[in-house]
């Protein structure tokens, strides 16, 4: 393949990308729906495991009081929980609990439904397309 990328086409692929995926942002299970940093919060929490206030604020790239904030409102509706830190004492350690777990766990499966349905809506030959792209999507997503 060329090194040069034709610039029309990528502009094209991130509006589209940026549009679907703003969409399935709004594709969630409940009414008690946390807000994108939340939502942030408890994908990197599931993603990396227990994690300390600071060390979610720099993850999140927000100021260690606002993440604190964000703590509070998400422990305050069931979904993470405290415990202590098993060597500093000072610290603790942020989780998810089993509320947070199961409105993930609803979430994607609300999301992948809507997406399926959105696909099926398409011409075969696009349906086809979307599909076959999807691991050469994953791969450029994991690139630094």
């Amino acid at each position: 393949m060329s090194d040069v990328v034709d610039q029309e086409a990528v502009a094209a692929l991130r509006a589209a990308v940026l549009v679907l995926a703003r969409r399935l942002r709004y594709q969630v299970a409940g009414d008690d729906v946390p807000n994108a940093t939340e939502m942030a919060v408890l994908g990197r929490i599931g993603r990396c495991g227990p994690m300390t206030p600071g060390q979610l604020a720099r993850a999140e790239h927000v100021q260690p009081p606002s993440m604190t904030k964000i703590i509070e409102s998400l422990e305050g509706r069931g979904m993470l929980r405290r415990d202590p830190h098993p060597t500093d004492r000072r610290q603790y350690l942020v989780s998810h609990t089993e509320v947070a777990q199961a409105f993930i766990t609803d979430s994607k499966q609300v999301r992948s439904a809507w997406l399926a349905s959105h696909i099926a809506g398409l011409p075969e030959a696009d349906q086809q397309a979307i599909i076959a792209a999807a691991p050469a999507l994953a791969r450029l997503a994991e690139l630094p």
